[in-house]
């Protein structure tokens, strides 16, 4: 059954994506409707919908500012959407063996320019 704040506090969160101010919007504590949370699983699972729900209007918000011109919200949507495309690459290669490649790189570099140098020029 649900309580009578319970409909404030979730339409509120939905609105806001805030906690505080949802739980001030149904006149609750924070840590009183965190403690409904933790022990009734329906109103956790319909908290866990309605900060979805906040966030895919964020989301659509950013879109529209992204597509207005803002390049800076267009790459955190495309790094969301597509990260195996649009993230930053690390190194995950150990410092030792990049240090060897790196070794074994110059020594090619060098030999390649002793061959050069050796080679007539037309």
């Amino acid at each position: 059954m649900k309580r009578h704040w319970q409909k404030a506090f979730l339409a509120a969160l939905e609105n806001t994506g805030s906690v505080t101010a949802a739980a001030e919007a149904a006149k609750m504590g924070r840590s009183m409707v965190y403690q409904h949370r933790r022990q009734d699983e329906a109103f956790a699972a319909l908290w866990d919908q309605a900060l979805d729900a906040a966030a895919d209007t964020l989301e659509d918000e950013a879109r529209k500012r992204a597509f207005g011109g803002s390049d800076v919200l267009l790459m955190f949507l495309l790094k969301g959407i597509r990260p195996q495309k649009w993230r930053e690459s690390r190194a995950t290669i150990p410092p030792a063996e990049l240090n060897k490649m790196i070794e074994a790189e110059l020594q090619r570099i060098s030999k390649q320019k002793e061959i050069e140098a050796l080679e007539p020029v037309n």
